[in-house]
């Protein structure tokens, strides 16, 4: 799955629903309401509470098949062969393409990435990422229209555990169209920023006049 061209997206990896909502309550991630979203745990199977703090030791990759007894697959991967998990893929239906995979993304011996596949067709469709290791999700994506690029991105850039950035690429071009941000984190956006034109710059910026500063 592709990013957007706007380069404060890029590097980090990534469900959603048209149009932008509130930010949601403390203490949740930021997220969607699509069907079949699964709020991504704190806790993921395999994974570590902390970081492991002593000094890696090195080896061989390694990997681990489980199958089981409701026909699903289970996969861990130890990349480097430090004996962490660094990547977790769980196959529902056992057809060879993962529904979730979790990632240790900066091998610190905690997976700290979920990737879905909610359609089952072998594409990335959402991503969940904790950038920060604080144990809550601060960057989510979607592709909502299959085509393998990014369409919705949520942010909480302050890691307060709410959401306050929204942006969209309405007309599905790889571009992004609209931005919504949350600047006093009262839960509703209250600026916005658009491309009416499509031509990848924005035009406008209004602002709500009631928002607190």
């Amino acid at each position: 799955m592709s990013e957007f061209d706007d380069p404060t997206l890029t590097d980090t990896p990534d469900t959603g629903q048209e149009g932008f909502g509130h930010a949601g309550d403390g203490g949740h991630e930021p997220g969607y309401h699509q069907p079949g979203y699964e709020q991504p745990t704190h806790e993921p199977p395999y994974g570590h509470d902390q970081p492991h703090e002593e000094p890696p030791h090195y080896g061989d990759p390694d990997s681990i098949v489980q199958h089981n007894v409701d026909g699903s697959t289970d996969v861990v991967v130890d990349l480097n062969g430090d004996g962490y998990a660094d990547v977790v893929q769980h196959d529902t239906d056992s057809d060879g393409h993962a529904d979730t995979t979790y990632v240790d993304s900066n091998h610190d011996g905690r997976l700290d990435t979920i990737l879905k596949d909610y359609d089952d067709d072998g594409d990335l469709d959402a991503a969940f990422a904790d950038t920060n290791a604080d144990g809550r999700v601060d960057y989510a994506a979607a592709d909502l229209n299959d085509d393998n690029k990014v369409d919705h991105v949520t942010l909480d850039t302050d890691y307060d555990g709410k959401a306050d950035t929204w942006i969209a690429d309405v007309d599905y071009d790889g571009k992004p169209d609209v931005a919504f941000v949350d600047t006093n984190h009262d839960g509703t956006p209250d600026v916005a920023v658009t491309d009416s034109n499509h031509d990848g710059t924005p035009e406008q910026q209004p602002v709500n006049p009631y928002a607190a500063s």
